[in-house]
């Protein structure tokens, strides 16, 4: 099997599982659950929104024997973290995030003429909350297959950025379900498709550069983890933080794409 056959094959059966798991979600909330708004904010439903998150790592083990005949997935993962962490890049990375977000939150803050206090829940309950779900949800259960698997096989056939930026059209499309279920509509639900595909395809591109200078999957893993983990902190309107740090992520990416460049410009 060619390597494109094995990208489309992966692909077609992450979004096939995703948007099946999702599907099981809606059924509960509609079909099982009495009380949907209380029920959206139990535990339960966080740990099955966990298992949806992690369906394109299913799908890459039940497509593994295809994909990579003759290794093993102990292998695979062995690899996929055997590199040394590049300490300084993941500092810069989560700064430059931090920065970005709370940036997000300022501009949204002054535009909207309410207090910056109002939209930020920094308790330690919170903090702690958001860090376990974060830990065990999109981060961790996503990027075996998008980065481990699909990240480096679009490399064989496209520049890193191009590769990157096709990743993350398809990561971005991949959530699809979540836009029509935001509560979004009209103009209103395309200004929040429009910047959550700017947005992702920025953390995409990030997240590609960052992982061709360091191949270790926790470096995709930790930026996804970043951009997830600081939302949990934000208690606002979404869209409106959402555009500004689609904004503030732009110029970040054309630095991170700058930065490559003038790598590969002086690798031998």
């Amino acid at each position: 099997m060619t390597d494109k056959k094995k990208s489309i094959l992966y692909i077609i059966c992450a979004y096939l599982f995703f948007w099946v798991a999702f599907s099981l979600i809606g059924l509960v909330l509609t079909l099982i659950v009495e009380d949907a708004l209380s029920f959206q904010d139990s535990a339960l439903m966080q740990l099955m929104v966990a298992f949806a998150a992690w369906t394109p790592t299913f799908a890459l083990l039940a497509l593994f024997k295809k994909l990579y005949p003759g290794s093993s997935i102990r292998e695979f993962y062995k690899n996929a973290f055997r590199e040394r962490l590049n300490l300084k890049l993941l500092l810069c990375i989560t700064v430059i995030q931090l920065f970005s977000f709370f940036g997000a939150v300022g501009i949204t803050a002054f535009t909207e003429e309410i207090s910056l206090h109002s939209l930020l829940d920094v308790s330690l309950p919170t903090l702690l909350m958001g860090f376990l779900w974060t830990s065990i949800q999109g981060p961790t259960g996503e990027q075996s297959g998008w980065r481990g698997f699909l990240q480096p096989h679009m490399e064989k056939r496209f520049s890193v950025i191009k590769a990157s930026v096709i990743v993350g059209i398809i990561w971005g499309f991949w959530h699809t379900p979540l836009w029509f279920t935001s509560g979004y509509l009209g103009l209103e639900l395309v200004r929040f498709i429009v910047a959550y595909m700017i947005g992702i395809t920025c953390v995409a591109v990030i997240i590609g550069i960052c992982y061709h200078r360091c191949k270790n999957l926790f470096v995709p893993i930790w930026i996804h983890f970043m951009f997830n983990f600081t939302l949990t902190m934000y208690t606002g309107e979404p869209l409106a933080a959402l555009t500004w740090l689609t904004v503030l992520y732009l110029p970040v990416t054309i630095g991170y794409i700058i930065w490559h460049r003038q790598y590969v410009l002086k690798s031998p």
